[in-house]
């Protein structure tokens, strides 16, 4: 009976673990974002008014009050725009208000990742 018991529990264990394995492998890459398609993400919506670094022209002449994408993750942990990004940012930028983008859980995994690769860069060049 004993042995039975152990047997089953055993089994229970190897299963359970087979199953994370499986699903870590299935959502692979979701908690964590591409950089190539955040930057194209960032192409398409941000970079339309913000630069990637402090001191990069500026896309819209309009616009001179809107951060540079790298200073976000100098400023505060990334991971705080992930409500924000999934709900909808709404600020202002010279009294224009941001348009309102939707973002798939993926592509804000995506967009922080080109953020932090930029705040990485930027870190890179002040520490030089």
């Amino acid at each position: 009976m004993q042995k039975t018991s152990l047997v089953i529990l055993l089994t229970g264990v190897v299963a359970l673990g087979m199953w994370g394995i499986s699903d870590y492998m299935a959502h692979k890459g979701e908690a964590y974002g591409d950089v190539e398609r955040g930057q194209s993400i960032a192409e398409q919506t941000c970079l339309r008014c913000h630069t990637k670094f402090e001191g990069d022209p500026l896309p819209d002449p309009n616009v001179t009050t809107a951060p540079a994408l790298a200073s976000f993750g100098q400023r505060w942990p990334l991971e705080n725009l992930e409500e924000a990004l999934a709900e909808g940012i709404t600020v202002s930028h010279d009294n224009m208000t941001m348009p309102e983008f939707s973002f798939t859980s993926q592509s804000i995994a995506d967009l922080l990742s080109y953020m932090e690769s930029l705040t990485n860069a930027a870190n890179a060049k002040v520490g030089q």
